[in-house]
């Protein structure tokens, strides 16, 4: 009975009464630039789709070699770029995820997919064979 009691309780104060004023304060920031009465005309799977970006992360090679752009002596003849991108390909959704991540900070493509994401690919010139890939997420650069 009291588990029962404090399920409720907990569910309620962590999903209603201990987020309001967070909620509240959200929503009247979001008013500031979109009129929140206004998407009611969408989905909650249009708003996510809109606001967090694709839940599928489809590409092949035509796309990935459209978007990715070798840079700093890179060219798409480079072995080094070759080989990432029959990486990529060979992918699955979570790897994808998690690649996504790691080179942009958000584990999801933008609105729109591949056709408004592009990603930067510079070799490291100071690394050596050992050394990890890094990146610049804030610039979709991967080094």
């Amino acid at each position: 009975e009291n588990v029962c009691s404090f399920v409720e309780q907990a569910a309620r104060f962590w999903f209603e009464t201990g987020v309001s004023e967070q909620v509240e304060a959200f929503r009247q920031g979001l008013n500031e630039f979109v009129p929140v009465d206004s998407l009611s005309a969408f989905r909650p799977a249009e708003l996510r789709q809109m606001f967090c970006g694709e839940d599928r992360i489809d590409w092949e090679e035509s796309s990935l070699l459209a978007r990715l752009r070798p840079a700093g002596g890179l060219t798409d003849r480079s072995p080094l770029f070759g080989f990432l991108v029959a990486a990529m390909v060979e992918m699955n959704q979570d790897e994808r995820s998690r690649f996504l991540d790691f080179v942009s900070s958000c584990p999801r493509l933008p609105p729109g997919g591949m056709a408004n994401f592009r990603l930067d690919v510079f070799p490291d010139l100071g690394s050596s064979r050992r050394s990890m890939p890094r990146s610049r997420a804030c610039a979709n650069q991967l080094y």
